[in-house]
């Protein structure tokens, strides 16, 4: 019935579709910058629909439900059509046509169901169907959602929604407060760091994490402490917006929104000036040596790096206190802040869950959940079907490129090659299945090592990146225990997705320096944000037990297969060029091997 079946269609950076069928058990979908090759792409994903309707037939999508997200306010009263969004750079008119071609049933985000609400659906879609597998109860039956992120529909920055649980049963989120206005955004403050540092907005956000932890090895206690009193008095501002630009008591959660832009670039451009400023004085109220350009501008990033996530943290921890939740859920760009995500794990007694898509991609699962009452079923995030044509030709007789199918090989036959070549020593690509929606790579599009910091540096050579950033560790839920504790127990569905940092177990080696990463001020405690992958990844686990049993490794690095710039690969030619460029360009005696499996 082809009534059931519903595509989801997020505009915005990391524009994307999903399609979802067969009575809502299975999804397709793609992310529009895997095929067009534009990291963030922000045009209407047009590439990812019709890349949806190769694979499955535009007859099974006639007459499907359309749900489209996106952040502006644009729709008519009846919502029937956009008026303003074809003046805008992510849809046309033509667009809109299209898609009237797949079918009539097209509903938009509006003022009553916002871009935020869309958010908190979507994480509480996912909260719900992982907690039915968690095997301990809320800490309390009241569960709060708080999404942030740039803005939403209406201007809003900060939403916070609240959750019963009875009898097994979650209520829906129901808004219990929402702030208005750009300058009260936590996620523009962190974008508009990004690119007053030389950084790329929407994309290189998380490199502040990075630079943050080196903060202590360029500036005195007595200039920490200054810096201190400078993200107090910020936070504090922030806090007063929060208290000020909320919506009235009489359930109204519209802000006077600007009628005729759907975004008010003028308004925006005076937040950018206000945190430059704010950024600027940073700078000059605190005293660093540098002795030329580079450290200065390094110096600089750990600076404004320490000052903004601390904001972030200390913020969202008051909210936590004045709030009293024990339980949180999280959905919205800001929450992609895998520190922060562990700040607030911190901060709580109870459950913690940030949906793994918490950007913009994710937010039309929210509409799904709430107009159609289903769940949507996450899986393991691998929606992706792959264009693999004429690859075994393609990859014959390539060095360093071995081709394996499961019918004749078998899966253990395969695990015991990859656990063998990562055991010597290689960094070993695989691409096994479909690919991975939204940002991280899940072991179906990744580079798998050795968690030695030799391994790291060669890995970002051959890949063109210079992060600060140390990699993610892949786990067996039994060696997450012995390598994290507690903690991972009370979350929620989220630590197989890589979105939250957990705290090391001590005494810590050596040989697992290149997936841990110095907590900010702390002397000897070191996290990671692991992935621990379920019984159910049947070839990972295999291959993470062999390499356990050959060199006594408890996880291994995992990292996306891509060049740095350069979206996850999704085709041979994407595979071939990245894996070309990566044996061009690695330490000799140290070119990597690639492991295709079909």
């Amino acid at each position: 019935d082809s009534n059931m079946n519903s595509l989801l269609i997020t505009l915005g950076h990391g524009s994307s579709a999903l399609f979802v069928y067969d009575k809502g058990s299975s999804v397709i979908g793609y992310e529009q910058e895997r095929l067009s090759g534009i990291k963030a792409d922000s045009q209407f994903p047009k590439d990812a629909i019709n890349e949806i309707i190769n694979n499955i037939g535009i007859h099974k999508m006639s007459d499907c439900n359309i749900y489209i997200s996106h952040w502006f306010n644009d729709c008519t009263p009846d919502n029937k059509a956009p008026q303003k969004v074809f003046e805008s750079k992510y849809m046309t008119h033509t667009d809109y046509l299209n898609l009237l071609n797949i079918s009539k049933k097209i509903i938009f985000v509006d003022k009553n169901f916002t871009h935020h609400d869309a958010h908190a659906w979507s994480a509480f879609s996912f909260f719900e169907q992982h907690l039915e597998n968690t095997q301990i109860e809320p800490y309390s039956n009241r569960i709060c959602t708080i999404v942030a992120d740039g803005f939403g529909t209406n201007e809003e920055v900060l939403s916070i929604y609240e959750s019963i649980k009875e009898d097994n049963k979650i209520s829906e989120p129901r808004l219990i407060k929402r702030v208005f206005g750009y300058d009260a955004s936590i996620g523009l403050m962190y974008q508009y760091a990004t690119s007053f540092c030389g950084m790329k907005e929407n994309q290189d956000e998380y490199k502040f994490l990075g630079y943050e932890s080196h903060i202590d090895e360029y500036l005195s206690e007595e200039s920490i402490d200054a810096l201190d009193h400078l993200i107090e008095y910020n936070v504090t501002n922030l806090k007063k917006m929060f208290d000020a630009k909320s919506s009235p008591e009489d359930g109204i959660w519209h802000a006077s929104c600007d009628e005729e832009n759907i975004i008010n670039f003028n308004k925006l451009s005076n937040v950018r000036k206000y945190w430059y400023t704010t950024f600027q004085a940073v700078l000059e109220n605190i005293n660093f040596v540098s002795e030329n350009k580079e450290t200065y501008d390094f110096i600089t990033r750990c600076i404004i790096a320490y000052f903004v996530q601390q904001t972030v943290e200390i913020y969202f921890s008051q909210i936590i206190h004045d709030y009293d939740m024990s339980n949180v859920i999280v959905a919205g760009g800001c929450f992609y802040n895998v520190k922060l995500n562990n700040r607030i794990l911190e901060s709580i007694p109870g459950l913690f869950c940030a949906m793994p898509l918490a950007g913009d991609q994710g937010a039309a699962i929210g509409m799904y959940r709430k107009f159609t009452s289903e769940n949507f079923n996450f899986g393991n995030l691998l929606f992706g079907k792959r264009r693999m044509y004429n690859a075994e030709k393609a990859f014959s007789n390539k060095k360093g490129i071995y081709y394996f199918k499961v019918a004749e090989n078998g899966l253990n036959k395969i695990a015991t090659s990859i656990a063998n070549a990562i055991s010597d020593g290689n960094l070993v690509n695989i691409i096994y299945g479909n690919m991975e929606f939204g940002p991280r790579a899940l072991c179906s599009t990744s580079t798998l090592f050795l968690p030695t910091k030799e391994n790291v540096a060669n890995n970002n050579h051959m890949n063109n990146r210079n992060e600060v950033m140390p990699c993610a560790p892949v786990c067996t839920q039994k060696n997450a225990e012995k390598l994290f504790g507690e903690s991972i127990h009370r979350v929620v569905g989220s630590n197989r997705f890589m979105i939250c940092t957990h705290e090391y177990e001590k005494p810590f080696s050596n040989q697992y320096a290149g997936v841990m990463h110095k907590k900010t001020l702390e002397d000897n405690i070191y996290t990671g944000r692991p992935q621990i992958v379920s019984e159910k990844e049947i070839l990972i686990n295999m291959i993470l037990n062999k390499v356990e049993a050959i060199c006594d490794a408890k996880c291994l690095v995992n990292t996306s297969f891509n060049v740095h710039g350069r979206p996850i690969v999704f085709d041979v030619k994407d595979i071939l060029q990245n894996f070309e460029y990566q044996r061009e360009h690695a330490v000799s005696g140290k070119e990597p091997l690639l492991f295709v499996i079909k």
